[in-house]
């Protein structure tokens, strides 16, 4: 069966590939079989002190007083046994005048995190198979470890130190942002890029894009085009003054350095582009290391 990979705010998993997400926000997802939503996945800090018992009636309760839905407690189906023996279950279903359901919460010791998957509409072998793969192949990331992320056709690594800030996924743009107390990434993705550079440069579009940033941080453009593509970086030829560098040592959400490199080849059709804020003096090399991460996925 061909498969996708999707790694967002923490987890990764493959799904059948038929299967998109279709909702996002931080710690949620939700999937469509290409015909209507029928998977959603939350995920929650648990700490040590889990409790099976009081956590279901805390997410029931919740659930109930939202939807009106009444969440009853079951039987795990026997084929999901195998690939979550490693975890405390809890399986349930609901249903309404309109829909039915089924899923499972279950707490992870290791990741110290609590997993809520539930199946929306008839369970047949379709929605079966891909809960049996969801399963096995789950993974809580490993905070000590680089985080991967994996959403449509954008694929990049960041230390797990970076939370998730912010993110925009509209037709044509996907935007995800990503800090820690030192510096703020901007991950961009832009189609069709045949289009969108028809009538004008990759420099253009860019100077357009990011004009804000470029004259707030003062940045200074370098463009180098070749045979199937092309590259344009922005960069501070001049430093922040002192005043402002000063100013971020005081305010940590301040980011007066600033860089920026976007990306162009037709073989992806896509335009990336990677905006670097630190308070902090960014190396030459930043975000040019950044892209060997994040990559479109064909």
């Amino acid at each position: 069966m061909d498969f996708k990979n999707i790694a967002w705010d923490g987890i990764s998993f493959d799904v059948p590939s038929n299967f998109e997400v279709s909702g996002i926000d931080k710690r949620f997802l939700q999937l469509d079989n290409g015909e209507y939503p029928c998977i959603e996945l939350r995920w929650y800090d648990a700490g040590k002190t889990y409790k099976e018992k009081t956590y279901f009636r805390q997410l029931a309760k919740k659930i109930e007083s939202s939807s009106g839905l009444k969440i009853e407690s079951t039987v795990l189906p026997s084929s999901w046994k195998k690939p979550l023996k490693a975890y405390d279950t809890t399986a349930f279903y609901w249903q309404s005048d309109l829909a039915t359901g089924r899923g499972v919460m279950f707490y992870c010791r290791k990741a110290l995190k609590v997993m809520l998957v539930q199946f929306i509409g008839k369970c047949d072998e379709q929605i079966d198979d891909a809960a049996v793969m969801l399963f096995n192949s789950l993974i809580f990331n490993d905070p000590k470890e680089e985080q991967p992320w994996c959403i449509y056709d954008m694929k990049l690594s960041m230390p797990a130190s970076m939370a998730l800030e912010s993110f925009e996924f509209k037709p044509g743009r996907f935007n995800i942002s990503l800090a820690d107390q030192t510096e703020t990434i901007d991950f961009y993705r832009f189609s069709p890029a045949d289009i969108i550079l028809k009538d004008c440069s990759l420099g253009d579009f860019s100077r357009e894009l990011f004009k804000d940033e470029i004259n707030k941080q003062k940045l200074s453009i370098a463009e180098l085009e070749y045979g199937k593509g092309a590259t344009c970086m922005f960069g501070q030829e001049k430093g922040p003054s002192a005043a402002k560098i000063a100013l971020a040592k005081l305010n940590p959400k301040l980011r007066p350095f600033g860089q920026i490199e976007i990306r162009y080849t037709a073989e992806s059709n896509r335009i990336l582009a990677v905006m670097v804020k630190s308070r902090q003096y960014i190396p030459e090399d930043r975000a040019k290391n950044i892209f060997k991460k994040y990559e479109i996925i064909q």
